[in-house]
């Protein structure tokens, strides 16, 4: 369990040190994996309910997510630079602090539990991480990439229960969700595809 956790945390924190919109939206499918992983390792009785979270975790979180972000991505370019937070010591610093803050609080939340402790450090810092990159970016992309590695931070926490959660509650937060993700590839897509359509017009206008 705790190497899951350690790999969840560099599935967040390495895409903000590339200048790739590639890995971090890889980067997002490992995270979603991982998330499935570790509902795994707390063996939790099979029912329904679980096999619906399994489903959601790898299918939905893992496989459609980034397939659904480069399907959207597909004829557009991007820049060389994009990143995921700004390429300096003080965003640096500030990232590492706030990781730090959040295992720091997972141990005062739980501290006789080191397995708990450690499991609400790596959520609150894929929380604090993706409220990081929603702050610094003004790329549609990087805005959901903060999105989602926040609501892999949220659903981190919700593992915390042994009980699988109800089977219609689960299903409407899945939905939800689903929902979220189809609207943010669509926004991407008519975002991207507005500066072509400008320069057209701007062309049609000179000729």
């Amino acid at each position: 369990m705790t190497n899951l956790f350690i790999a969840y945390v560099a599935a967040f924190l390495l895409p903000l040190m590339f200048h790739s919109w590639r890995v971090a939206v890889i980067g997002l499918g490992v995270q979603g994996a991982l998330l499935g992983l570790i509902l795994a390792a707390h063996h939790n009785p099979w029912s329904l309910s679980l096999f619906c979270e399994y489903a959601n975790l790898f299918v939905i979180h893992a496989l459609f997510v980034p397939w659904f972000l480069f399907r959207s991505m597909r004829g557009h370019e991007m820049a060389s630079d994009f990143s995921l937070i700004a390429k300096n010591m003080v965003q640096w610093v500030g990232a590492f602090l706030l990781v730090a803050l959040a295992f720091i609080f997972g141990s005062k939340v739980s501290p006789e539990d080191s397995l708990e402790s450690l499991q609400v450090g790596t959520a609150a810092a894929a929380i604090l991480i993706g409220l990081l990159v929603l702050s610094n970016q003004t790329h549609a992309l990087g805005q959901i990439v903060g999105l989602l590695t926040f609501e892999g931070g949220v659903t981190l926490v919700e593992l915390l229960s042994p009980h699988a959660m109800p089977l219609p509650v689960f299903l409407g937060i899945s939905l939800v969700f689903v929902i979220l993700v189809l609207t943010c590839g669509q926004y991407l897509g008519q975002l991207l595809s507005m500066p072509a359509n400008g320069e057209e017009a701007e062309e049609k206008a000179t000729l």
